[in-house]
């Protein structure tokens, strides 16, 4: 295939998806939800950033059109992203058009063993008494990983069984990445009712094991954690990474009610895990909360957002980062919040100063006080703060609509070969 005819293959692929993305959204829109419509639907790119994305672009080029390849993305947020809606959805709008395969879950956390809420594309089963710690709870001092929650147990024998619901994406996997403290030699990790084998991958790293099994696990495992003698203190675990090998995308979201920036300054292990996860691309959507306060510290957030782009870029300095703007919201139901023009400024000079892209969803969705457009239509919260199913799914398909726009100006500009 030679240049011009690759260019004009992936230009008419993606002109197709495009359209399939508009198609899932509602046939008319409701008045006034969207600023100038999708037109203003876009990343912007400051300095370097767009560079940086050439590698994301490449990566789905090959895996469109050759079926090879894994792209690896980690969402890091707050509530929005916890909730499970807005990820889900942007999985579906992968998948949807990558013929070679989906892909495989990648990283989560039962959630309900932190006594919060879970996506609700998988449930958690546990027994034993578990004990946590979430990067919002200042007052404890503990380790946090890229999950930005942990769990630990010093029972003689705690479980968790992970199912993942047969009507969601991403449910088969062969191989598993557990992430949890060096493990005492007084512990043991094995998986009952497991229909087939096992073996670790790798003798037993510092903060995580790799296990493969023998053969594709549909849509469960059960995890037992075994104390072998009284010596044992605690075992803690940050999270698990579900892979299958296919080609495909591998879409983690990494959320936690509240979460501030600071809250994932606060994961001291957050650099070290990023590291091992290998992202072909980081998304970050924090800022609600930072501005949710009547005082809002534009300076110290500024500060502080820099400092967590620099954290990441430790652990894979080539990574692109997306930056997405917060969308406007009530503060205690009722009362305009405008310390979200503030904040959209604030992310804005973050990406010059650190060369990442953004996606401006506030000013997408109108601005100061769109907020009540939004709930007019049905699509948000009655706390209008956060959104309602349906508008955690079109806030969904307008970013995958955005992230393919960028993707497609790539191709058109680009000098592409074999």
């Amino acid at each position: 295939m030679n240049t011009s005819t690759y260019r004009i293959t992936l230009a008419l692929y993606l002109m197709l998806v495009m359209v399939s993305v508009q198609a899932q959204l509602p046939a008319v829109l409701p008045s006034g939800i969207l600023v100038g419509g999708n037109m203003n639907n876009r990343f912007l790119f400051y300095g370097n950033s767009e560079k940086t994305y050439e590698s994301l672009f490449r990566s789905m080029n090959n895996l469109v059109l050759k079926g090879e390849g894994i792209v690896n993305i980690i969402h890091i947020g707050d509530s929005h992203i916890q909730a499970g809606f807005l990820p889900e959805q942007l999985r579906k709008d992968f998948a949807s058009f990558i013929s070679s395969g989906c892909g495989a879950r990648g990283l989560v956390f039962p959630y309900r063993i932190a006594k919060t809420n879970n996506p609700a594309d998988y449930f958690v089963k546990f027994t034993g008494k578990w004990e946590n710690c979430r990067n919002v709870e200042i007052n404890k001092n503990c380790s946090l990983g890229l999950t930005g929650i942990m769990a630990q147990t010093r029972d003689t024998l705690a479980e968790m069984t992970f199912h993942f619901r047969e009507n969601f994406t991403f449910r088969d996997f062969n191989f598993i990445r557990i992430f949890h403290d060096p493990l005492d030699t007084s512990f043991r990790i094995d998986f009952p009712g497991l229909a087939g084998t096992y073996h670790v991958v790798l003798p037993i790293q510092t903060g995580y094991t790799d296990i493969r099994f023998d053969t594709i696990i549909p849509d469960s495992l059960k995890i037992r954690i075994m104390k072998k003698d009284t010596t044992g203190n605690y075992f803690t675990f940050y999270g698990i990474d579900f892979e299958n090998g296919d080609p495909g995308i591998i879409y983690s979201a990494s959320g936690v009610n509240g979460a501030e920036v600071t809250s994932y300054l606060r994961c001291d292990l957050m650099k070290d895990q990023l590291g091992k996860m290998k992202p072909d691309w980081v998304i970050l959507s924090l800022g609600a909360n930072d501005a949710y306060p009547l005082h809002f510290n534009k300076d110290e957030f500024i500060e502080n957002y820099i400092t967590l782009v620099k954290k990441i870029r430790e652990a894979d300095p080539g990574v692109p980062v997306l930056l997405t703007v917060p969308g406007d919201s009530y503060r205690r139901h009722r009362y305009d919040n405008l310390n979200l023009v503030a904040a959209r400024e604030a992310i804005l000079d973050v990406a010059r100063q650190t060369d990442c892209a953004v996606w401006d969803f506030y000013s997408l969705m109108g601005g100061p006080k769109s907020i009540m457009n939004w709930y007019k239509a049905g699509l948000v919260a009655r706390d209008k703060l956060h959104f309602n199913k349906q508008g955690y799914l079109i806030q969904a398909d307008l970013l995958f609509g955005a992230f393919v726009d960028a993707w497609s100006s790539f191709i058109d500009q680009s000098n592409l070969s074999d």
